[in-house]
């Protein structure tokens, strides 16, 4: 799957390799440093991890903007980013919202790139669907009667990510399916944690299911749409 998305054959390879590994690298100086106030340091590590993403798919458009599929994968992944640099600014009554946004336009965009490939999920995909059905209504049950204010904003989210991950499950790309769960888990650390009772080893547990999950989505969406 790695060499299926970063290697084309049309001079721009050395590109997306090394853009990979920008993104594989700050993440890891993300992790090293998550625990730390935040700093323009940090900041600029977790935005840039998932930031180094948005190029991929404009790469391989070949001059042909027409393809609104590679555009809006682009689009979800600066969305993404956009998410990551709020989430990494000091936690107010503002930044969390505008990185609940954020990361709400990115998975409508993704939605944008998944359901023209959906097909009626069947054996583990339909597996998944459960398993991801049951995180999602669990966690937002629970939270429910301590969301005060933020009730709709997170309802709306929790319902978009979650239409996004079953459409995962329901293109026929097994990691793709698992890294739209791995991006759902990370989500309700963070609303556990935020809402509830703080997490132990809450910031590397996040992150590392993030990231994961972010970069098993985006290599297995930009090997399947060439």
């Amino acid at each position: 799957m790695l060499n299926a998305a970063l290697t084309l054959g049309d001079g721009l390879d050395t590109l997306r390799w090394a853009l990979a590994g920008i993104s594989l690298l700050t993440s890891l100086a993300y992790l090293a440093v998550e625990s730390q106030p935040a700093s323009t340091l940090r900041t600029t590590f977790k935005t840039a991890a998932i930031g180094a993403f948005v190029p991929l798919p404009l790469l391989d458009l070949g001059g042909n903007m027409a393809n609104l599929t590679l555009v809006a994968l682009a689009a979800a992944f600066l969305l993404s980013s956009f998410g990551d640099y709020f989430l990494a600014l000091e936690d107010d009554d503002k930044n969390f919202p505008r990185g609940l946004g954020s990361f709400l336009l990115a998975h409508i965009f993704y939605l944008i790139v998944l359901v023209p490939h959906a097909i009626t999920p069947r054996g583990p995909y339909l597996a998944g669907i459960t398993l991801l059905a049951l995180l999602s209504v669990g966690t937002l049950a629970w939270l429910w009667p301590v969301l005060g204010k933020l009730r709709v904003p997170v309802l709306l989210y929790m319902a978009v990510i979650s239409a996004m991950a079953i459409a995962a499950f329901s293109v026929p790309l097994p990691w793709l399916g698992i890294g739209a769960l791995l991006f759902v888990f990370s989500d309700a650390v963070i609303a556990i944690s935020k809402f509830r009772y703080p997490v132990p080893f809450r910031g590397p547990i996040v992150w590392i299911t993030y990231y994961a999950g972010q970069a098993l989505i985006a290599l297995s969406l930009l090997a399947a749409l060439r």
